[in-house]
């Protein structure tokens, strides 16, 4: 089962902390999904903290880029 987490009605400042924690919590339970909806600021964030992980960020769906799936990058 793929753990998810949605971040529609959370500040940005606090999808920060959520987005690290769940990364951290499942880190080697990976692949999971975080659901930004189209918030481009908030897209942005999880593109940061991914990277500051050293993980990859995928769209769940080519037609939804609203969520992704955050995984460990490919040897």
């Amino acid at each position: 089962i793929m753990h998810k987490l949605d971040l529609h009605n959370i500040s940005h400042a606090e999808a920060e902390i959520l987005i690290d924690n769940f990364i951290i919590k499942y880190y080697e339970n990976l692949p999971i999904e975080i659901i930004t909806g189209n918030s481009i600021p908030m897209i942005d964030i999880l593109k940061m903290i991914t990277e500051k992980h050293d993980l990859r960020m995928s769209p769940s769906h080519l037609n939804n880029l609203g969520s992704y799936i955050i995984n460990h990058k490919l040897k």
